[in-house]
């Protein structure tokens, strides 16, 4: 994977970062690696050094409109699909994590279109979801919509009223 400074790019858990620079580090002090260097969108005070050798294991490309547009019209699909989240805490936990780490844009959105559910379900019984639930659903969104919102150049404000406006559209 061959990635040019200023260039946007995806970065597993961490979002959408822009590369900018590629720098040979010794991090045990012997050995001399090349690295890009990655800077969050979302928080310029982190930084990430990726070894170029390894970049294509961990990070990837934005998705293209086209390919931003269709995902979007596969969610209303995605909450018909049987999307049963383990019963059991600690492999939802671990459910989550996997999904959230892997940051694959499928997986996200039919944990999330589970998450929706399980949330509508609950507050029609007068409850709430778990804590852990509603932390996994606030992480995946924020993955989801920073690059929905970055490829489509929408405010992350503005992202879930397209996506909500789309999905009635193609329902329609």
């Amino acid at each position: 994977m061959n990635l040019q400074n200023g260039e946007l790019i995806v970065y597993k858990s961490a979002g959408v970062c822009r590369v900018v620079a590629q720098e040979e580090q010794s991090m045990d002090g012997i050995h001399s690696v090349l690295y890009y260097k990655l800077k969050p969108i979302s928080d310029q005070n982190s930084t990430y050094y990726v070894p170029v050798a390894s970049a294509g294991e961990r990070l990837r490309r934005l998705m293209t409109k086209e390919e931003v547009l269709a995902l979007i019209d596969t969610m209303p699909l995605a909450a018909e699909e049987e999307n049963e989240l383990p019963a059991n805490r600690r492999k939802r936990r671990e459910l989550y994590a996997q999904v959230i780490k892997e940051h694959d844009e499928h997986e996200l959105v039919r944990m999330l279109a589970s998450l929706y559910e399980k949330k509508q379900s609950s507050e029609a019984k007068g409850k709430r979801i778990s804590a852990m639930d509603e932390t996994a659903m606030k992480n995946a969104e924020e993955l989801m919509f920073q690059e929905i919102g970055v490829v489509l150049e929408l405010e992350r404000a503005q992202v879930r009223a397209f996506i909500d406006e789309r999905v009635q559209n193609t329902c329609s």
